[in-house]
């Protein structure tokens, strides 16, 4: 029997909505905002103020709010600050306790150049039709087709094939009861909905995808879920969207473990012992305490960061660059074993997992169940009450990790 989830209780701090009031943005402070001393905590602290503007302004274009000017300079002092002398070819020196250390930011900055690009032709575009209308008419395709990574040719290509497919699965399917019925779109989010970041700390989406994935969920399906590997917050997915977090895209993290439902997290922690939870929990507030002291602070830019799922933690200890060298990636994976240690000693609860060269994973020993993706498909579905059956599904995803989903809905409907 499927166990449903249950409203979590837990922080409820790290789960409230992230949509604020005009004054509590403080829209000054980001265009007060400078690399004083070039750091870490500088950084992320500049890409979520950002973000939370970003979110402000999605937020009012979709109540049919005007693109304000201030908005755009908002933005511009941002990637001018991005882009100032410490960065080259997209590579950012910033100082740690341990010395230099370079980041990646061209994802961050190119989400940048597009959102500009795009929000000053809604604003030419508006004075002469509103912002409705200007929606409809700003051109996306030209704003997008230069920073393909082939061609502009095989850009318009593959758009057009994609439009082509769009075009046919939205129309609505006529039940037996002589009913229209939308389809129902469940997606997978890094590298499919949002483009892969050298940093998942700071992976945010831009203006023009939040704008477009809310439109095409609410006039085109009856459900639109986001589910994703990574966690909800800390940070999330909810950090990172530029979405209203409880509008028309429902979001998941923890490979659907846990859910963003009507304002609350839905939690499915079967087959999770709780003995194995509070160690989790324990080794998540080790860490938190390593990575605001000394010499290992970088570690939360570095490739996943430190993502704190249901059932396991997920450590970057490199990035896909090699910045960090490799000395200091072991002592890093020598501390984290320490901690381990200290709060698991007989090895009862808790698994060190070096998954790859790139990240290791803490994970929490469960009674010999495997939960994928199609486990939270399954739990999404029920918990709002739908049915994959009716319809047609488009699942969408880039790694092998997205199969399950599909092989599951295919079980439950041909028109996948």
């Amino acid at each position: 029997m499927m166990t449903v989830g249950v409203v979590s209780q837990q922080r409820p701090d790290d789960f409230v909505d992230s949509r604020q009031s005009d004054e509590e943005l403080r829209f000054g402070s980001l265009m007060e905002m400078a690399f004083l001393h070039n750091t870490v905590e500088e950084f992320k602290a500049i890409m979520y103020q950002m973000q939370a503007v970003r979110r402000h302004i999605v937020s009012a274009i979709l109540g049919t709010n005007p693109v304000q000017s201030e908005w755009i300079n908002l933005l511009r002092h941002a990637y001018n600050v991005l882009n100032d002398n410490n960065t080259k070819n997209y590579q950012r020196e910033m100082l740690a306790p341990s010395g230099k250390f370079s980041v990646n930011v061209k994802d961050e900055i190119i989400g940048l150049q597009k959102d500009l690009q795009y929000l000053e032709s809604l604003l030419r575009l508006q004075e002469s039709q509103g912002i409705t209308a200007a929606l409809d008419q700003v051109d996306l395709s030209s704003i997008l087709q230069p920073y393909h990574p082939v061609s502009v040719d095989k850009f318009r290509e593959e758009c057009n094939n994609c439009l082509s497919f769009l075009k046919r699965f939205v129309v609505p399917v006529v039940d037996s009861q002589g009913q229209s019925v939308k389809p129902i779109v469940i997606t997978d989010w890094d590298g499919t909905m949002k483009d892969y970041c050298s940093q998942y700390a700071t992976n945010l989406q831009p203006i023009y995808s939040a704008l477009g994935l809310h439109r095409f969920a609410k006039d085109c399906t009856r459900l639109t879920a986001v589910l994703t590997a990574g966690p909800l917050r800390g940070p999330g997915i909810l950090d990172l969207t530029a979405l209203p977090i409880d509008g028309n895209v429902v979001f998941s993290g923890s490979w659907g473990r846990e859910w963003w439902l009507n304002g609350n997290r839905v939690v499915h922690d079967d087959g999770i012992p709780l003995e194995g939870k509070h160690a989790l929990e324990k080794v998540n507030d080790e860490m938190i305490n390593l990575l605001t002291t000394g010499e290992y602070s970088q570690f939360g830019l570095v490739g996943s960061g430190v993502q704190r799922k249901v059932d396991r933690l997920t450590l970057g200890v490199q990035t896909v660059c090699k910045h960090v060298h490799p000395e200091l990636s072991n002592k890093y994976q020598d501390e984290i074993k320490e901690r381990i240690t200290k709060i698991d000693p007989e090895n009862r609860t808790l698994h060190f997992d070096p998954s790859t060269e790139l990240e290791v994973e803490i994970v929490v020993h469960n009674d010999g169940s495997v939960w994928n993706k199609a486990n939270g498909v399954e739990r999404l579905i029920e918990t709002v009450d739908e049915s994959l059956s009716k319809g047609r599904v488009l699942i969408c995803g880039d790694t092998s990790s997205d199969l399950p989903m599909v092989q599951h809905a295919a079980k439950e409907n041909p028109q996948v």
